[in-house]
């Protein structure tokens, strides 16, 4: 059995159904979901928020929870794969790169995530791998020239059943 309650509420429901402090946190199709369940796992508190996964967490943890990754399922939603979707955010980057052909990169997040933080996550990258010498990110994104395209879930799924139709 499945209680679902208020995020804000989570911790104290928490506490005072299983009597113990210890939540598990996992993306979800809209930010992220929190349970929490006995080993037995005969009865499970659920939540779910807007809050990415790290965000979520750190609240737990104010709250004085023990946070873990992971979600508690019950029997019946092992056997349903849906019930849980992590929903995929793709952002593709093209860019100005040293040889004649424009770059591209591209990356997937289980939330939204902005142009900022994928231009950041492509700028470390290739300060990681070496691909770029020590430049301040202000000076890649000028030298780069680079054009962010977020592509969502709904497009995605768009996308494909355009191409069932073909």
């Amino acid at each position: 059995m499945t209680l679902q309650v208020a995020f804000d509420q989570f911790a104290e429901t928490v506490k005072r159904l299983l009597k113990h402090e210890e939540a598990y946190v996992a993306a979800h199709t809209i930010g992220s979901i929190a349970t929490s369940a006995k080993p037995s796992g005969d009865v499970v508190v659920a939540a779910i928020t807007k809050l990415n996964p790290d965000a979520a967490g750190d609240a737990l943890k104010e709250a004085g929870m023990a946070v873990f990754n992971g979600t508690w399922l019950t029997p019946e939603e092992m056997m349903t794969p849906e019930i849980n979707p992590t929903e995929t955010y793709i952002a593709a980057i093209s860019y100005r790169s040293s040889s004649d052909k424009a770059g591209i990169w591209v990356d997937a997040y289980p939330t939204l995530p902005t142009q900022v933080t994928a231009l950041k996550a492509m700028y470390e990258e290739l300060r990681q791998t070496g691909e770029m010498g020590d430049v301040s990110f202000e000076e890649f994104v000028q030298l780069s020239n680079p054009n962010v395209v977020i592509v969502t879930p709904a497009e995605i799924e768009s996308f494909l059943k355009q191409k069932e139709e073909c």
